[in-house]
């Protein structure tokens, strides 16, 4: 990914592309960075402006004390786009990041054509965090939400990364829950896209989450909305997509064979191709 460059207020970005060919923001997922997005980056910046973030309080933006605010963060995300004079463009967020691209949209509708929810139709798992009771009812759902809470508020060591890159086993064990198939993953682009994980701030929305109205913020979009999801997303049931339809306007759902939580690592070609649909506005 090229080099990355910093505000003056602290947001990390990374900018890639030709400005005459449509413009992409893209915003990672819980405790990730804007590593998560290199391959997607490259793909899509070869006909069109790129524009990958850090949401503050993650990447290297991360803080000890796990400070995070999801009004400030996303006036933040707002007031970058106006400076890097962002218009007409398409937000893609992924998980948990839909939350955040959804306020960004309702701050900045201007800004803003289309919004594409990657793995981001979590409205059972929403319900489950502000209402742990429910994970006796679904278990395996609320394991789910665990783990993948908890893998974003630990930072991965490099060591371990490169380790997992090594070893299809150790890959198998330890990410089962996020992908599809751990064995098939790309080592070096697993390295890449993790590097940077992890915040306390994770632990701060799962203490704040009865504070954060999931189906108050999808409301407020005012623009269409795609949905792209991996076929074995173990977050996200056919009903969710239902559900999420009652609360954006979905023009496109797409569903990503033999892909999981993480397509910008599983099945990084395809979602660049879908993205560039999106985009162009072209049919599915």
């Amino acid at each position: 990914m090229d080099r990355w460059s910093q505000t003056e207020d602290g947001v990390r970005y990374v900018e890639h592309g030709p400005v005459t060919g449509g413009t992409y923001v893209l915003v990672h997922g819980l405790g990730g960075s804007l590593e998560q997005w290199s391959e997607i980056v490259r793909r899509l910046g070869h006909s069109a402006r790129v524009l990958a973030i850090d949401v503050p309080g993650f990447g290297r933006s991360r803080t000890a004390t796990g400070a995070f605010d999801v009004e400030a963060a996303a006036a933040t995300i707002a007031r970058f786009c106006a400076a890097k004079q962002v218009h007409d463009s398409v937000l893609v967020s992924h998980s948990v990041g839909c939350v955040m691209a959804a306020r960004v949209a309702a701050l900045a509708p201007e800004r803003f054509r289309r919004l594409v929810f990657v793995s981001g139709a979590l409205v059972r798992a929403s319900e489950l965090t502000q209402h742990p009771g429910r994970a006796l009812r679904e278990p395996l759902l609320g394991l789910t939400v665990a783990t993948q809470f908890l893998a974003g508020l630990l930072p991965i060591p490099r060591q371990l990364l490169t380790a997992m890159a090594r070893s299809a086993l150790l890959r198998s064990a330890l990410l089962r829950p996020f992908v599809a198939d751990p064995r098939s993953l790309d080592a070096t682009l697993l390295v890449e896209t993790l590097t940077g994980t992890g915040s306390p701030a994770v632990l701060r929305i799962l203490f704040t989450a009865k504070a954060i109205a999931y189906d108050t913020m999808l409301r407020s979009v005012q623009q269409p909305v795609d949905l792209i999801t991996g076929d074995a997303d173990r977050l996200i049931a056919d009903e969710d997509r239902q559900l999420v339809r009652a609360l954006v306007r979905v023009e496109r759902d797409v569903v990503i064979d033999d892909c999981g939580h993480w397509p910008w690592l599983e099945q990084p070609a395809e979602l660049a191709d879908l993205l560039i649909a999106s985009g162009s506005g072209a049919d599915d």
